[in-house]
């Protein structure tokens, strides 16, 4: 399969929801109270997270913002991988949407252009599908160049200053060889061990 970056933001997302979606739907019941590598959080935590960004930047996607008093469900509760699908192609329908890329939305770092939150949609449902296979003993599905993309693209350095202004939002950098995939490199940045695995 040919990489696909350099590709369009929006095949970038499409693949990385693509990758998740995946990993979520092979996520049995009775791993649901298994660690992650994000801390206190269990699969059941992860996966509730992990649909919700997807609702979050779909509402972004949609009209620019997401009510601040609305109520999260929990889809672990009931079939969390047709939720995740059902929140993932919304959120890919309202950025394939012309407007989209120019649409000022609110992150909560501030005011926004779609086509940086587009970005951290994509690193955000990417990245945690990375802690997902890993907690669930699942490999990564074939990354056509979606590690590759998000490295050269805004979001590091988006990453970096809530990091740097936040600390608690991220973990620190962990260490790892320039030689390491794409993939390694990232969670590593983001504060994970890429040789995590569960009970390390």
């Amino acid at each position: 399969m040919t990489a696909i970056a350099p590709a369009s933001p929006l095949e970038v997302l499409r693949w990385a929801c693509t990758s998740t979606r995946s990993i979520v739907d092979n996520v049995p019941r009775d791993e649901l109270d298994a660690t992650t590598p994000c801390g206190d959080w269990k699969v059941s935590d992860l996966i509730d997270h992990i649909v919700g960004a997807a609702d979050f930047f779909g509402d972004l996607a949609e009209r620019g913002e997401s009510p601040e008093d609305r109520e999260w469900p929990t889809p672990t509760d009931g079939d969390y991988a047709k939720v995740f699908a059902e929140q993932a192609s919304r959120l890919l329908r309202a950025f394939a949407t012309p407007e989209a890329m120019e649409r000022v939305m609110e992150l909560p770092t501030g005011p926004s252009p779609g086509s940086l939150v587009i970005q951290v949609a994509t690193g955000e449902i990417f990245v945690h599908g990375w802690d997902l296979a890993r907690a669930t003993g699942q490999a990564m599905p074939h990354d056509p160049g979606v590690a590759e993309a998000l490295w050269v693209s805004p979001w590091p350095a988006l990453s970096a200053a809530v990091r740097a202004e936040h600390p608690s939002v991220f973990a620190p950098e962990v260490e790892v060889a320039a030689v390491r995939p794409a993939i390694d490199r990232l969670v590593a940045f983001l504060g994970r061990d890429p040789d995590w695995t569960p009970g390390a």
